[in-house]
């Protein structure tokens, strides 16, 4: 997905909040609020980026931090709710890993921010078994939903941190 900054982010998207997906061979996390500061829009760069990968309950949560600028954000993946290529679930050899890019959206869904980062090997890998399992595991709609609603009641975000199975920060 190429999308640049001040341009209009090809999909609807409604409510503020978080949405991800996996397309292109991507994960691509957006993050919509009402404004961005030219202060977050920046810092975006600059500020360490962290990522964290936890899987509970057969749910997979990536939680994004960027450093004194966006408090914790969790962006909940199900493989079940579309359809994927056999990218999603592929082994990264050594040295390559998944793109990820985060978008700050305004209001008008226009692109106010956006960094791009690789995964390491490792993370890429952890991802990538562990959305296997997902996959492979029967699914529930209703069971997905009390699980991830229990999940959210007995955590905020920055609380499963300690839960991850992997983490980068960039």
């Amino acid at each position: 997905m190429k999308v640049e900054v001040n341009e209009v982010f090809p999909i609807a998207i409604t409510e503020e909040g978080t949405v991800m997906d996996f397309v292109d061979q991507e994960w691509v996390f957006v993050i919509k609020d009402e404004k961005w500061t030219s202060y977050e829009c920046q810092a975006l760069q600059k500020q360490p980026l962290s990522i964290d990968f936890v899987y509970k309950y057969d749910i997979a949560i990536f939680l994004l931090t960027v450093e004194d600028v966006i408090d914790t954000s969790d962006f909940i993946f199900c493989c079940h709710d579309n359809i994927y290529d056999a990218a999603l679930w592929k082994k990264y050899e050594q040295g390559s890993g998944a793109m990820c890019t985060l978008y700050l959206l305004d209001k008008a869904n226009v692109v106010k921010g956006k960094r791009r980062v690789c995964l390491s090997t490792k993370m890429s890998n952890c991802i990538s078994e562990c959305l296997q399992v997902q996959k492979e595991h029967s699914y529930v709609e209703e069971e997905f939903a009390c699980n991830l609603e229990g999940l959210q009641a007995a955590y905020e975000p920055f609380e499963l941190q300690p839960l991850a199975l992997a983490s980068e920060t960039f």
